[in-house]
């Protein structure tokens, strides 16, 4: 407490330096701890949109076109114990006429319950059942973009929708509407078509054909993607007696990479943020060396008086951390106003390491200008002005 209290006082002294050398510490601070929660977020809301974009799970398709999976790939591939969930998908890009005229929409041909493949998230109505895909029933979900495309506003269960196919169309009713797959894609809606789900089997009846171009598949927790791929690879090879025509891709496998690409990229901006922490040791080095100097008498009255070296290093390197610990305080301020902004949440080791770092900084850059202080002699310290 002495050598605090003794060092608190020593900082107060020279309140306008003080300030400095904590500004160019709390900048350091807060450029690191800000990348990083930056990054973390990010790294968040990745996993999210990707997710709510439907990439997890595995994806079955054909590498041509004139092979399709069939029903019978379906139901195989559904009685497989490692999965738990296996959706059909029909994807066209079509023309869809509404009050408002006529857009281009992606349309996809869905099973009941596809939230659990695709990851859905439903804003208004209902989704699409099991008596929709049984009976075949002319009804639809779109999702908000496509919505307000089509009625200038969001909620529009009730309405209908007309649908081309080929040389025929369908009037469907609209029975839900989804959150746009992804908040990244609804800055650039304009650019991209809205999205029409509707039961599979209304669009095989209406397009005339009874093949899938991909099958969603998810599968039990814990159980390994690589062995299920092998099991739907030989189930498919079995049914159609041709290898390597269909592909079976690891969604998640995929979207773990992009992560780990963001992870890298957060590492990269994050060390190239601690530059700045480090730079500002070197202002904690300058502030304790100019402290040195000018209290040369002073530690040699110390000395005279019975202060030991010991002593005299102790007291300078406890206001070189003290520096630190203020300016990491400071710094990580604006950075706990960010995370309430954002609305994010991070680890509380996160705001220990930057101060531990913050302290050991300080401590690296305070040690030589300390050892200076205890290694002058009392006589000559003494005889200075």
């Amino acid at each position: 407490m002495e050598l605090i209290k003794a060092a608190l006082r020593q900082i107060t002294r020279k309140r306008g330096r003080t300030l400095l050398t904590i500004g160019g510490i709390a900048v350091g601070v807060m450029m690191v701890s800000s990348v990083t929660v930056v990054s973390a977020v990010g790294r968040d809301l990745v996993d999210r949109e990707l997710d709510s974009m439907g990439v997890s799970g595995l994806s079955v398709m054909a590498l041509t076109p004139d092979m399709l999976l069939s029903e019978q790939a379906l139901d195989e591939i559904r009685s497989l114990p490692q999965v738990t969930t296996a959706m059909p998908l029909m994807l066209q890009l079509t023309g869809v006429s509404s009050p408002r005229g006529s857009m281009e929409s992606v349309l996809c041909g869905i099973d009941a319950g596809a939230g659990q493949v695709i990851s859905l998230s439903l804003q208004h109505g209902r989704m699409i059942t099991k008596g929709d895909v049984a009976a075949a029933n002319t009804v639809c979900m779109l999702d908000e973009a496509a919505a307000e495309k089509a009625f200038g506003r969001k909620n529009v269960v009730g309405k209908t929708v007309t649908v081309e196919f080929g040389n025929r169309s369908q009037a469907l009713t609209v029975v839900g509407v989804t959150q746009t797959g992804s908040s990244l894609l609804q800055n650039v809606t304009s650019m991209i078509p809205g999205m029409v789900y509707l039961p599979y089997t209304t669009q095989q009846e209406l397009t005339g054909r009874t093949e899938f171009d991909q099958i969603a598949v998810r599968t039990v927790d814990g159980d390994s993607t690589e062995r299920v791929q092998q099991r739907i690879d030989r189930v498919l090879e079995r049914l159609y007696e041709t290898p390597s025509v269909f592909r079976t891709d690891d969604l998640a496998m995929q979207k773990d990479r992009l992560t780990r690409i963001v992870d890298v990229v957060a590492a990269v901006l994050t060390v190239l943020s601690g530059v700045s922490l480090v730079v500002s040791g070197f202002g904690i080095m300058t502030v304790m060396l100019s402290s040195v100097s000018e209290r040369t008498r002073e530690i040699g009255v110390k000395k005279a008086i019975g202060a030991t070296q010991r002593r005299i290093l102790a007291e300078f390197l406890t206001e070189a951390i003290l520096l630190s610990v203020a300016g990491a305080l400071v710094g990580l301020i604006p950075v706990a106003i960010l995370l309430v902004i954002l609305k994010a949440s991070v680890s509380p080791f996160l705001f220990l390491a930057l101060t531990g770092f913050a302290m050991v900084i300080g401590a690296a850059f305070g040690v030589y200008p300390a050892y200076r202080a205890s290694k002058l002699p009392p006589v000559e310290a003494l005889r200075c002005e």
